[in-house]
């Protein structure tokens, strides 16, 4: 009868699997960082399409309180006011709509509308650009309109 010894070895940590799982938890943690700085920059984006959104609703929230002081002043009033050049990138639009008596203010397809107390307008809309835009509005025996 022949008896065959075997021999067990010691297992030792291989330099190579330590290496590797370094290499994993240090990627890991890059990863984790760099998923924190994503969101502060989306935030920060957001945060100034907020402001650009601000922005135009103040000179909407300023043009009607323009159309409303012409209209309170008088038959034969007239005001001029100006739409400030480069308010917001891409444009805005302030529409005066004549249907719903209100300032529509379009910024990246949003509408902001803002009522008026004049109940006979005339239809006008304008588009801020780089430039100031002036704007008279008139009252015409209580009916505002706009050039």
């Amino acid at each position: 009868m022949i008896v065959k010894k075997y021999q067990v070895n010691k297992l030792y940590l291989d330099k190579k699997g330590q290496i590797s799982a370094e290499f994993l938890f240090i990627t890991f943690i890059v990863l984790i960082v760099m998923a924190g700085m994503l969101s502060l920059v989306s935030d920060g984006i957001g945060k100034t399409e907020t402001s650009d959104v601000a922005k135009a609703r103040v000179v909407g929230e300023k043009f009607a309180g323009a159309i409303n002081a012409v209209y309170v002043a008088g038959s034969g009033y007239s005001a001029n006011f100006t739409i400030p050049g480069g308010l917001t990138d891409p444009a805005s639009t302030f529409s005066v709509n004549d249907g719903t008596d209100t300032v529509d203010v379009t910024f990246k397809g949003k509408t902001i509308k803002i009522n008026v107390i004049p109940k006979y307008l005339t239809g006008f809309s304008i588009t801020s650009s780089s430039t100031d835009k002036v704007v008279t509005i008139k009252n015409q025996n209580g009916t505002i309109k706009f050039t």
